[in-house]
């Protein structure tokens, strides 16, 4: 069983990993941090609050993180993910209370419980974990791993930018954040959009509605959450869901290992993921402690999806 600590801004997809992630009996959830991005960090931890009362799971602590970027101004998703970043869902007021700590306390704290057998699981902005190395640079020794769902990589026809050009939202985010954990040595497993936007690996309407036709509490939160996008986009992109996925079963996913050099200060380049596939760049990258996702079993993995969001397992 992989244990992990979630860190989140929640966000549709996240809230889809929510799910996921609780519905998988190979993952243990021990903790969940929360940082600004796809909406400010006081509306993603209502979120997470809510999502955590839905499932039944207010017994996992849950402490509120960064609230703006280590030095970039701050941006936001909202066009995408709505005001409140649930989209058209709704769920109850909540009344967990949040853990006393920082959510930077709270990554130290498991660090050190856990040690090896801690994942963590970064499907945000890498504002919190970039803390967490400054303040005990032995992390990246001292943990079994770190998945993240960022970065474009142009390893595949889909791997370009979705906040920029170039740039994936949660890198470009917090570029400065993005650039010390590439450059810690943590070894990291990065779910980008090489595969999150390839268009055999997204939702699409046919699965959509699978997953909305059982009329239970959970496919009416999906649909809130989803609907409009769905109609939107012809389909949704499962960004976070897929980094979960990998978490819970690696055998779906193919995985090749570069090294990875993040732009901090590009005009037009902010935030780019950069992989350099030149031959003579070869043992660089045998070295490297970062590894891509470039290809999933779509029919695997959209299983998964259906089974354990949809129906909880």
């Amino acid at each position: 069983m992989k244990r992990i600590l979630l860190d989140t801004d929640p966000g549709v997809d996240d809230a889809l990993a929510f799910l996921l992630a609780f519905s998988s009996p190979e993952i243990s959830v021990e903790a969940v941090t929360t940082v600004d991005g796809n909406v400010d960090v006081e509306r993603g931890t209502r979120n997470a609050r809510q999502l955590l009362e839905f499932l039944g799971r207010t017994d996992v602590p849950l402490a509120r993180g960064a609230a703006h970027p280590m030095l970039k101004e701050m941006g936001s998703a909202e066009d995408f993910h709505g005001k409140t970043g649930l989209m058209d869902a709704v769920l109850p007021e909540p009344k967990m209370r949040l853990d006393r700590r920082s959510a930077v306390h709270m990554i130290l704290d498991e660090v050190e419980r856990l040690g090896k057998e801690l994942t963590i699981v970064a499907i945000g902005p890498l504002t919190n974990v970039a803390a967490a190395i400054l303040a005990d640079t032995d992390i990246p020794r001292k943990v079994g791993g770190l998945v993240i769902m960022g970065g474009s990589f142009g390893l595949t026809s889909a791997g370009i930018g979705n906040a920029n050009a170039v740039a994936e939202f949660n890198v470009w985010h917090d570029p400065d954040a993005a650039k010390l954990v590439f450059n810690s040595g943590i070894p990291t497993v990065c779910i980008g959009l090489d595969t999150t936007m390839f268009p055999e690996y997204r939702m699409s309407r046919a699965l959509y509605a699978e997953m909305i036709a059982p009329k239970t509490k959970r496919s009416k939160l999906i649909e809130g959450l989803c609907g409009a996008l769905v109609e939107r986009y012809n389909g949704f992109s499962l960004h976070d869901p897929m980094a979960l996925a990998y978490v819970a079963d690696p055998t779906m996913f193919r995985l090749e290992r570069y090294n990875v050099e993040v732009e901090t200060r590009g005009e037009h380049t902010m935030g780019m993921t950069v992989v350099d596939r030149r031959r003579f760049a070869g043992d660089v990258n045998k070295k490297a402690a970062h590894q891509i996702v470039v290809e999933v079993d779509a029919t695997r993995f959209h299983r998964m999806i259906a089974d354990r969001i949809a129906k909880g397992g």
